[in-house]
């Protein structure tokens, strides 16, 4: 087994908000289905040729904690925990005046260039750039849960990167960019009035969010069932992670495809378009490595809507939370492995999302189902998507320059397929992937070939 460096831990703080008194927030339905899902590692790499490292000791360092203090001013669950208590019972996020984040500043010998690359790396050299949360601990009887960790670690000469560690349960990707994009924008300016002006400030009120049908207690009764552990799984030692690139003219010809084989009905999307060619690429590639299934064997899709705007009272897009609805695309493998396999999978996926966010009863028809919907699959048959090109995460600059390169790493953890906009064309869409690398082979051998209709 191939061994891989660890980084040198320059310095570890504990930071806290500055002005912020003891809070809590309740759970809600949207929450709780996430409370046992591992956990999410975003990095994000800079370009940073500065031959002397005293310019970041000396200057960036202590930019990036004072600017991140006055971020959790504003967003204050990051820096508190999930709190159960005694005998597991239903937990909140709770903040309590002195707690912290974990923040480390480490030093790595890696290539920079390589780690950040398209090409195929393994997922073990991310391994040492992923912020550890501290461990879930005991307090007179209740059970604490730290939401968040960061590392910012510094590749001399060349780049820095900065990683995140997240608790699911805290908040979906949208409210965890708009945090990142708030510190950034702090270290950037060195002030928050910007962000203020702008109206970009989270929205905290829980009683928004109606449940008249007692989703909330649904769904504890059936999640609250399983003891709460952490879910602090270690990426793969085995599997390797790569970067897609698929162009506007290759979405252009895959809607031209889907659209000449639908209804006028049917909804055929960007979005609708890349997953379904991935989709079917990962199937085939399973498929071509000998993997033992019937072709009645039954595959599915899954993606977050954010409904915050679809609720009744509706949300604003700065809601600080969970507020997304699953949607489920299923198809029978035989469907899918064929040489038209993508028309059926761009047909389930739009009717997805035809049934779940555009319904006439609302996005919260027969959500006392989600849970057990889920469970009701095969786990490894089932492919998700961690991002979306909406986040525009290569606007994200800390006074460094756009990212060179974005990097979920916790794809690795949750089967799920990665998707954003490329840093350097908004326009084209990078897809990543974690997947035993005889898969990544097949995988890419059939995404690139099939650009050849």
């Amino acid at each position: 087994m191939a061994s891989f460096e660890m980084v040198t831990i320059l310095e570890h703080c504990r930071l806290s908000p500055a002005l912020v008194g003891d809070q809590s927030l309740p759970l809600t339905f949207f929450d709780i289905p996430w409370l046992h899902f591992p956990l999410i590692h975003h990095l994000f790499f800079y370009e940073f040729p500065y031959p002397n490292n005293s310019i970041f000791l000396d200057t960036i360092f202590p930019r990036l904690k004072h600017s991140l203090s006055l971020a959790l001013d504003h967003f204050y669950p990051f820096a508190g925990n999930l709190i159960f208590p005694p005998n597991f019972g239903k937990p909140e996020i709770r903040y309590a005046n002195g707690d912290t984040i974990s923040l480390v500043f480490a030093e790595s010998n890696k290539d920079f260039n390589h780690i950040t690359g398209n090409h195929q790396r393994n997922v073990a050299e991310f391994r040492s750039l992923v912020p550890e949360l501290p461990p879930v601990s005991v307090s007179s009887g209740s059970v604490v849960a730290p939401l968040l960790a960061i590392q910012v670690t510094l590749f001399p000469k060349s780049g820095i990167c900065i990683g995140f560690t997240f608790r699911r349960v805290t908040a979906d990707g949208n409210a965890c960019t708009r945090f990142i994009k708030s510190w950034a924008s702090i270290n950037k300016l060195g002030k928050e009035t910007a962000m203020e002006k702008s109206g970009s400030l989270p929205f905290y009120d829980r009683t928004m969010v109606k449940d008249p049908n007692g989703l909330a207690s649904i769904f504890w009764n059936h999640v609250g069932k399983t003891k709460f552990g952490g879910f602090e799984r270690q990426l793969s030692t085995s599997n390797v992670i790569a970067t897609f690139i698929m162009g506007q003219a290759h979405v252009q010809k895959l809607k031209k495809w889907a659209l000449s084989q639908s209804s006028t009905s049917s909804h055929v999307s960007t979005f609708t378009v890349i997953c379904a060619y991935v989709w079917t690429c990962m199937v085939k590639a399973q498929a071509r490595n000998g993997e033992k299934v019937t072709e009645d064997e039954l595959e599915h899709f899954v993606f977050g809507a954010d409904c915050r705007a679809l609720l009744a009272p509706p949300l604003p897009e700065t809601y600080f939370g969970n507020c997304l609805v699953s949607c489920f695309a299923t198809a029978k493998t035989k469907e899918l492995v064929g040489d038209n396999g993508f028309l059926p999978a761009a047909k389930k996926i739009g009717e997805a999302i035809q049934e779940r966010v555009r319904k006439k009863e609302g996005v919260l028809k027969d959500a006392e189902k989600w849970i057990s919907e889920y469970e009701s699959r095969k786990d490894d048959r089932i492919i998700g998507v961690a991002g979306s090109p909406r986040f525009a995460v290569y606007d994200i600059d800390f006074g460094l320059g756009k990212p060179k390169k974005s990097e979920v790493v916790s794809i690795d953890l949750t089967g799920s397929i990665s998707l954003n906009e490329c840093n350097n064309n908004k326009e084209s869409f990078e897809i990543g992937l974690s997947l035993p690398k005889i898969q990544m082979d097949a995988f890419a051998d059939i995404f690139d070939s099939g650009f050849l209709f």
